[in-house]
């Protein structure tokens, strides 16, 4: 059990070396230089920097004199919002945009790992379109999770401590989706299929999770973390969570 656990934390860890072995890390340049041009497109051209000097101009016609030294401070909380805000809006773009050279990537890991399965491979197009159609069931999903999170909150006595637990397991559970896309979204399985590999997999995946999550959660470090992490879920999947031929799909 400890083994399996620590096979998925060190996954993340191992990507690099993958990556080399297949000979796909030019690959994986292209979705980390998205990234990095989809924030400063975002940040220097998109709306945020014009509604912020919108809105502290609006303050400082307001405020008193006396109290314009504090403009520019709310100015740089602001500014610090919206690149948090951006940066999370730019992976999501570089992830989708960037999809058909993860998939390339997915292809050759199962040509090392699973030379049985016969999945056909994907299109550029029709990898964009999935990427696209998984962005918006996540949202769906996160909304879900959300709802359910603050309706947990209102529960007697325990409402606050099963609250934070309902987070910690939806957070660890929408990056296991996101992560591991790339190989299972290429062979449609369902959500339902998706939960059961997890829950079949339960140390390997709550190992994995643990380490992903808190990497991708920070601006600037997500940018180039996300690419490598979307590697290191395609190896979760080929080395742990793929069906061996002739095996039952676990069931929930």
């Amino acid at each position: 059990m400890i083994a399996r656990f620590w096979a998925g934390v060190l996954l993340p860890w191992q990507a690099w070396e993958e990556l080399r072995q297949i000979k796909a890390r030019r690959y994986i340049v292209i979705p980390v230089m998205l990234n990095i041009t989809f924030v400063y497109l975002l940040f220097r051209y998109g709306l945020s920097g014009y509604l912020i000097a919108q809105f502290t101009t609006l303050i400082d016609s307001r405020l008193p004199l006396d109290w314009h030294w504090i403009v520019p401070g709310i100015r740089r909380i602001l500014d610090i919002v919206a690149f948090v805000f951006v940066t999370f809006m730019a992976v999501r773009l570089g992830t989708i945009i960037g999809s058909p050279f993860y998939a390339i990537i997915a292809e050759r890991f199962d040509r090392k790992y699973l030379a049985y399965d016969d999945t056909p491979d994907m299109s550029f197009v029709w990898s964009i379109i999935t990427a696209i159609w998984f962005e918006m069931r996540k949202i769906v999903l996160l909304a879900v999770i959300w709802v359910i999170g603050v309706v947990i909150q209102f529960v007697p006595v325990i409402g606050s401590f099963a609250g934070v637990l309902w987070v910690l397991v939806g957070s660890g559970f929408t990056t296991l989706l996101d992560y591991t896309d790339a190989s299972m979204g290429r062979r449609n399985f369902t959500l339902r299929q998706r939960t059961a590999l997890f829950v079949h997999h339960l140390p390997e995946t709550i190992g994995f999770a643990l380490m992903v999550t808190p990497f991708v959660s920070f601006p600037v470090i997500n940018i180039f973390s996300i690419p490598l992490f979307v590697c290191a879920g395609i190896g979760l999947y080929v080395r742990h969570l793929a069906p061996t031929p002739g095996s039952k799909q676990p069931s929930v």
